[in-house]
């Protein structure tokens, strides 16, 4: 009997088309409610676009970038000092890393700090940390900058650059932002900012690896960004993942690309580009800005249709050929 009351008491079950029906109306209401979210965010978008946003002040904070002793590294530590912001500049190369503390503190007369770390290292990572902050201070700004170039097919590559690619590329970012995060959680403050590439968005046929690596950056920098955001430190900590196309920053870059579609950027004005998209708060950066455009409308197309625009509107077939 108890059996029966019990079987009573169940709720009927819904057919499989009321079922279905259910779905599809919560589906559609979720859909309502998105697109009412989203109309007045993607206006706002649109508005920043055409009128950017203050920059934000950063006199008297601190900076700590990777990669810093020559190239794209040091032209954003001098765009940062020229802002007042004081420098940590890390680098494998001591000598350069003390050279461009040098210059910082006598053309700019900013506080500046070289310390040499090879950043693929999770101990001299760890290291670096405690040592920052027990005789520098607090980092208020990270930019993950090191990185390993290599233009080739993926049978040329050698597992030695593979490694090498990957240990600076990638784990670099991602030990570097773990051990810096864990301090900006607890001031509750800070930016991080991560290098990646066009290639990152944009699959280089003539670097596989490093291609690989770059998107890697860019999956991180998402990931990291909605972890924050489902965190509730969203408001408080900054991400920035910088994509700018390819830049004159050392020789064997300009000898590879014999026939550039577009021209190399110098690291000067790439530098400038990506401190201030950094101080408006963006978080994807592109340089130029209507390349990130126009890599995600080439992305809309069938594969067969991307690679007709490679073939005859970026021409990367040319890239290399004399």
């Amino acid at each position: 009997m108890g059996s029966q009351v019990q079987s009573e008491c169940e709720p009927a079950k819904r057919s499989p088309l009321l079922n279905v029906i259910a779905e599809v109306l919560c589906m559609v209401f979720d859909l309502v409610k998105v697109l009412s979210i989203s109309i007045p965010l993607l206006t706002l978008s649109v508005v920043k676009i055409l009128v950017p946003s203050k920059l934000k002040n950063v006199r008297g904070q601190t900076v700590l970038i990777t990669g810093a002793g020559n190239g794209l590294g040091k032209a954003m530590a001098l765009e940062f000092a020229n802002r007042g912001s004081n420098l940590v500049i890390v680098d494998v190369d001591l000598e350069a890393a003390e050279r461009t503390c040098a210059e910082l503190r006598r053309e700019r007369s900013v506080a500046a700090h070289a310390f040499r770390v090879d950043v693929s290292s999770y101990e001299q990572v760890e290291a670096l940390v405690d040592n920052v902050y027990k005789n520098v201070g607090p980092v208020d700004v990270l930019i993950n900058n090191a990185g390993v170039v290599g233009f080739n097919f993926l049978q040329d590559a050698d597992e030695a650059n593979i490694n090498r690619m990957i240990d600076v590329n990638v784990k670099s970012v991602i030990w570097m932002t773990k051990h810096f995060l864990k301090r900006m959680i607890e001031r509750k403050r800070g930016h991080i900012v991560s290098i990646s590439s066009l290639a990152g968005i944009h699959p280089l046929p003539w670097a596989t690896v490093y291609s690989t690596s770059k998107h890697a950056v860019n999956g991180f920098m998402g990931a990291l960004t909605e972890q924050l955001r489902l965190q509730g430190h969203a408001d408080e900590i900054r991400t920035s993942c910088v994509n700018p196309y390819y830049i004159s920053t050392r020789k064997d870059i300009t000898d590879f690309l014999k026939k550039p579609r577009f021209g190399i950027l110098t690291t000067e004005y790439t530098a400038k580009c990506i401190v201030e998209g950094v101080l408006r708060n963006e978080a994807t950066i592109t340089v130029p800005r209507f390349f990130g455009l126009g890599v995600k409308f080439m992305q809309l197309f069938p594969t067969r249709v991307q690679q007709v625009i490679r073939d005859y509107i970026l021409r990367e077939y040319e890239l290399n050929s004399a």
